[in-house]
């Protein structure tokens, strides 16, 4: 198939969303043509760059995330010769591509992998009724648009259905990311003989580190921890200034996919206070590695699918409950030991390779709705020609002038 991606931030984003593309895109690749439009990263082969911006949040400049210019002729010139334009951010270019592909007759799948309280949050508006209100307005405006919408949890479809949503939906998980394996390795020096947790995710309010911290201030066995805060984000020195006080050892900052396998596989307890989560893909990883995981039980996360019972579970912005879960955990590491075949066998479910296959059927899916669109082959050398769309610059060896 020809596939054209369109994401915003790309190669230099952090965070989950533009994570899990580049894994998709790399994935797709393999079998199908790929056409990337992005603002990020080298222009080359295989992909389209367009100008970008920044809001001027501290968010979105720690996140690396650029906001892609909409440029409809460029668009227009990228979908010409597709078979299927997927859309990954709600976001003013997946706007005006989602308006494009329906003026020439090109399937849509749209991907859920922002809430608005990922944005609401992080600029300090904490509004139901705001929240509310940009649900409708993606629902309606775009998502309703597309041909297929792919949900990454049960969740994340239940959310957009309460909004809403009549447009087909598929669950498809982000899943374990390829070369991410569970193995014997020994622990870091300076973990040796400590209790050691592990948080992974953006350094960001609605990650709720504040809860962590002063679970760790209440818990009885804070001095036997030794805490791995592994992200980045906007509230790194903050973070770090507030870590300064706690009873536990503490390391904060970014921390390389090679260290990040280490870690997983070597902690006792992960630990995800996040409150709003659409699938919990650091959860997941740890658990691949056999890392069980106490998790905030949020009405507005998905990650609780992902907690290996109760006790595995807190109540959700509770700094007392999680400290006592914390101390409970201490106090019986061996069964913590014992819970790791089943994080194990629980992420055994979300391999990678078979959620971008998934993916790969709602594409063809679409395409056999459209009238008139004759789907390719499932047959990767397979070159179907009787296209109603004529093929494009775009699809050749792109060089500068496709960039412009």
């Amino acid at each position: 198939m020809r596939i054209v991606f369109v994401a915003d931030t790309l190669d230099d984003g952090l965070g989950g969303g533009p994570a899990s593309a580049r894994r998709v895109v790399a994935a797709l690749r393999r079998h199908h043509e790929v056409l990337v439009v992005t603002a990020s990263g080298r222009r080359g082969a295989g992909r389209v760059r367009l100008p970008s911006f920044q809001l001027p949040l501290r968010a979105m400049r720690a996140m690396r995330f650029r906001l892609a210019v909409p440029r409809r002729r460029v668009l227009e010139r990228a979908l010409a010769g597709a078979d299927v334009v997927h859309l990954q951010f709600p976001f003013p270019v997946s706007f005006a591509a989602l308006a494009a592909a329906r003026r020439v007759g090109v399937p849509v799948v749209a991907g859920f992998h922002v809430q608005p309280e990922n944005l609401l949050l992080n600029v300090g508006i904490r509004s139901d009724r705001v929240s509310r209100a940009l649900y409708r307005f993606w629902v309606r405006r775009f998502y309703d648009r597309a041909d297929a919408v792919v949900c990454p949890s049960p969740f994340a479809e239940r959310l957009l259905r309460g909004h809403g949503l009549r447009a087909p939906s598929y669950v498809i998980s982000n899943g374990v990311p390829p070369g991410l394996r569970r193995r014997h390795v020994p622990r870091e020096p300076a973990h040796q003989g400590r209790f050691l947790m592990l948080a992974v995710g953006r350094l960001a309010r609605e990650k709720r580190h504040d809860v962590l911290f002063e679970a760790l201030r209440l818990a009885k066995h804070a001095d036997r921890i030794h805490l791995v805060v592994a992200g980045a984000g906007p509230l790194e020195r903050e973070l770090r200034r507030a870590a300064r006080d706690l009873p536990s050892t503490c390391e904060i900052g970014f921390v390389e996919e090679e260290r990040l396998e280490r870690l997983y596989n070597t902690a006792d307890l992960l630990v995800h206070c996040s409150d709003v989560e659409l699938e919990g893909m650091a959860v997941l990883e740890g658990l691949h590695c056999g890392l069980p995981a106490l998790v905030a039980d949020s009405p507005r996360s998905a990650a609780t699918q992902f907690a290996l019972g109760s006790e595995f579970l807190f109540q959700s912005g509770n700094p007392y409950d999680l400290a006592a879960r914390i101390d409970q955990h201490v106090e019986h590491a061996a069964a913590l030991a014992v819970a790791r075949e089943s994080a194990a066998e629980l992420a055994a479910h979300y391999g990678f390779e078979g959620c971008v296959e998934q993916l790969v059927a709602v594409y063809r899916g679409v395409l056999r709705e459209r009238p008139g669109v004759v789907a390719p082959s499932a047959d990767p050398g397979h070159r179907d020609e009787s296209r109603r769309i004529a093929g494009p610059p775009f699809w050749r060896p792109a060089g500068r002038d496709a960039e412009r």
